[in-house]
């Protein structure tokens, strides 16, 4: 889906709001806070499935993060019985070749690695919920900043959740951002994409002519928790902030995301 965007301007009380961006946050890791991360995601389309693992490291070596090489790792669709070892396909990327995301149905992740086994679950939702319409706002008294508005309806009596991304000129913006219906059900969600602008960050500003995509995913409560928790850390100031919810049991960081998805992409025109 592609359309265009042309630009509004947003009120100075919309500033009370800002806050849903990423901070670089030093946490402090010694040898003994050493722990795998692992990341996968499973939708219903037709398309291999991956997993990335990797570890953590202390706190006074460089911030490479290679994956793990030497994992082994299966996703098993508890609907059916279905199993698949995924295939090491290089820098701790672990890919599925014939398994199939449908919907209602769970997943079960096990990763076995340093003799260890992590295992998590998580259940395609039935539904898929569509981005009606993209806008874009900024402030009055700072223009040069715009903010992608994503529109979408919730679906009355149901419990749903959501989480967003979103990539400018390809570029995967940075940050977590996680919504659910609980005080909105059957509503129009039309809540302003902020991220973090700053240097720091290297996010790069949307400008006239950029092609921007933003993708609502339907994800179970599991995967809502993590992403909440996450960007919940992310705004912490506090130098050692907690770790956010996984859905991943045995002591590893990180999500495995059985998800519907919708993406629509636009061009910019302000």
């Amino acid at each position: 889906m592609k359309n265009t965007i042309y630009n509004w301007s947003l009120s100075l009380v919309i500033l009370l709001f800002f806050g849903s961006c990423e901070k670089v946050i030093p946490i402090k890791l010694d040898n003994s806070d050493k722990q795998i991360v692992i990341e996968g995601e499973i939708t219903i389309k037709k398309e291999p499935y991956f997993v990335r693992i990797s570890s953590t490291k202390n706190f006074d070596e460089n911030n490479d993060f290679p994956g793990r090489t030497d994992a082994l790792v299966i996703i098993t669709d508890l609907s059916t019985g279905k199993a698949e070892k995924l295939v090491h396909t290089g820098s701790g990327v672990y890919q599925t070749s014939t398994l199939q995301g449908v919907a209602g149905h769970t997943y079960q992740l096990d990763v076995t690695v340093d003799g260890k086994n992590y295992k998590a679950q998580s259940t395609i939702p039935m539904k898929v919920v569509k981005i009606d319409k993209l806008s874009i706002r900024s402030f009055e008294l700072d223009t040069d900043k715009k903010f992608i508005v994503p529109e979408f309806t919730d679906p009355k009596g149901e419990v749903n959740f959501y989480r967003l991304r979103q990539w400018i000129n390809g570029v995967l913006v940075k940050g977590s951002w996680a919504r659910n219906d609980e005080a909105a059900d059957g509503r129009v969600f039309d809540t302003p994409f902020y991220y973090d602008t700053s240097d720091e960050a290297g996010n790069p500003l949307i400008k006239d002519g950029d092609e921007v995509t933003v993708e609502l995913q339907c994800v179970d409560k599991g995967v809502y928790d993590y992403f909440r928790t996450l960007s919940e850390t992310i705004e912490q100031e506090a130098a050692a902030p907690a770790n956010p919810l996984s859905n991943i049991s045995g002591g590893a960081l990180g999500y495995f995301n059985a998800c519907r998805t919708f993406k629509v992409t636009s061009t910019i025109k302000l």
